[in-house]
């Protein structure tokens, strides 16, 4: 049923994807955006095959990670550019404790099978010295090294697991290649979503967790990074009775436009001819039910199952913040954890983001964050542009 539901999406999303539509996010005629997409399609089509065939033989070949109990997870949802990366990382350095999915697991092996292949393609890789992994390597760092200063990654790097829910179309990003207006109803999915909607994605996505547990170990707490489920919050703490969310906060003078900024540099991988007012309108309401959602519902889950944690509280004092959580959740640091954060901790300070945008340049103007956003400004105490 859900397989036939997908398919059902895909004349519209090719349409999207080479024909302008007024209320889309390319609206004009580019043929920088017919050439991405001829090359996108045959790959995403792939993608989708070889991860519904594989995650399909999971359970043929592996039906006991469907018994994998799923003991409180931490989930690190909240704004977007709010520093739910950096905070991420540092959790993620709790070996010991915690279990993350890493980039080329999302991507290249949600499935158990896909795991398995790649680990052994691995270790004959490496019985002839790793010419595959050096190459992968250098090529790795010529792709991304571009996009370090919007979001640093590495295949081997803590990735945002909400990719993995791509096979289903629950992954926002892909509004980018396709730019659907569709997409953003996962931007409001706790309000809008039918049941049905939330009881598939919850599925799915339990089923990716019980998978990744199976592979590095059930007694392992799992940590997820999604700014991206901040608005599934709801049917997450329904699949997830324990988990415990951490949500980061940022000043809306500067997570807007972050966000505008960040966005647009994808856009412009998938099109010559991008409508920035678009993206600024509809990213600018995403934002806005993101803050709303978060003081709204995430309470409701209860004191001892979430924290907030501001943005420049956690660039200033990490170690602090990292503390705070630990001592919140009733968790306890170990020396190799400890110093390591310690370590983590003065490297950061010495970090200076390469992501230069400026809001006014965007056509984000204080008057509209002031109307937008006063709700934040009053609940956070932060300053309003006029005032900052």
């Amino acid at each position: 049923m859900m397989i036939w539901s997908l398919l059902k999406q895909f004349p519209r999303l090719f349409w999207y994807s080479f024909f302008p539509q007024k209320d889309g996010a390319y609206s004009e005629f580019s043929v920088q955006r017919c050439l991405v997409m001829l090359f996108f399609w045959p790959v995403f089509l792939f993608y989708l095959t070889t991860t519904w065939f594989c995650l399909g033989l999971d359970h043929l070949l592996f039906p006991r990670f469907r018994h994998v109990k799923i003991k409180a997870p931490v989930l690190v949802i909240g704004i977007p550019r709010s520093g739910t990366t950096f905070l991420h990382r540092l959790l993620a350095g709790d070996a010991q404790r915690f279990t993350t999915m890493s980039l080329q697991e999302l991507v290249f092996a949600p499935s158990i099978v896909q795991r398995i292949i790649w680990k052994n393609l691995g270790i004959i890789d490496g019985v002839f010295g790793s010419p595959v992994s050096t190459l992968v390597g250098w090529f790795q760092n010529k792709l991304f090294s571009g996009l370090d200063g919007v979001h640093s990654t590495r295949l081997n790097q803590p990735e945002e697991d909400y990719l993995a829910l791509s096979p289903m179309f629950a992954c926002f990003l892909l509004i980018l290649p396709f730019g659907d207006p569709a997409f953003l109803r996962l931007s409001r999915f706790d309000q809008v979503a039918s049941v049905e909607e939330k009881e598939q994605l919850k599925k799915f996505y339990y089923g990716l967790v019980q998978r990744h547990l199976y592979v590095h170990g059930e007694s392992l707490t799992f940590l997820s990074k999604n700014p991206s489920f901040t608005p599934m919050l709801q049917t997450l703490a329904e699949a997830f009775p324990d988990a415990r969310f951490i949500a980061c906060l940022r000043n809306p003078n500067e997570a807007v436009p972050s966000q505008v900024s960040s966005i647009l540099v994808g856009a412009r991988i998938f099109s010559g001819r991008v409508n920035e007012a678009w993206w600024r309108e509809k990213l600018s309401e995403m934002l806005r039910f993101y803050y709303a959602h978060l003081f709204n519902s995430l309470p409701c889950v209860g004191e001892s199952y979430h924290h907030f944690v501001r943005m420049e509280n956690l660039t200033s004092s990490p170690e602090k913040s990292i503390q705070v959580l630990y001592r919140k959740f009733g968790l306890s640091f170990d020396d190799q954890y400890t110093a390591w954060i310690k370590q983590e901790c003065r490297k950061a300070k010495s970090y200076r983001s390469g992501h230069a945008y400026h809001g006014a340049a965007l056509g984000i103007q204080a008057a509209d964050l002031c109307e937008q956003f006063g709700f934040v400004y009053n609940t956070l105490g932060y300053a309003p542009p006029e005032a900052a």
